[in-house]
């Protein structure tokens, strides 16, 4: 559990960049523009130690989503629903996810609402999941040069 929770960390804190919307590629892309409009509030996000905030940064992922060009949409699908993965089954046993604190949390929960969000916050820390932001941080990087946080 407590690796899940690291990548997840991780995962807010991973530089990521990109430059294409649409079928135009480069700087001056839409993508590229939401890109540079984000980069300080996930920034800020990425440098927090604060419980939950990996929920911060959802909106600004899907926001960069909805502008993803169509080789990174199922990158920023597996990061997105993981995420919300995890939000659903905080929410389910009425756990605030800005509030969530793996460490203490857990404890006062039913064995099932455990499962779920021990499973949720596993699965937002796998493989899959890493590989797909390396994926938006490459892609970024190649196209557009500027990191999506600092």
């Amino acid at each position: 559990m407590k690796g899940a929770l690291v990548a997840t960390a991780a995962l807010t804190a991973v530089a990521l960049t990109g430059c294409r919307g649409g079928d135009r590629a480069g700087p001056d892309s839409d993508y590229c523009q939401a890109v540079q409009e984000h980069q300080a509030p996930l920034s800020d996000i990425a440098a927090s130690t604060e419980q939950g905030v990996v929920f911060e940064a959802l909106a600004h992922y899907r926001d960069l989503a909805d502008q993803a060009p169509p080789d990174l949409r199922d990158e920023w699908s597996q990061v997105i629903s993981r995420i919300e993965a995890l939000e659903e089954a905080l929410g389910e046993a009425d756990v605030e996810p800005s509030a969530y604190d793996p460490e203490r949390t857990l404890k006062s929960l039913p064995a099932e609402e455990r499962s779920a969000i021990t499973a949720a916050a596993r699965d937002l820390g796998d493989e899959a999941t890493v590989q797909a932001m390396s994926g938006i941080e490459q892609q970024a990087l190649d196209v557009c040069k500027t990191p999506l946080s600092q």
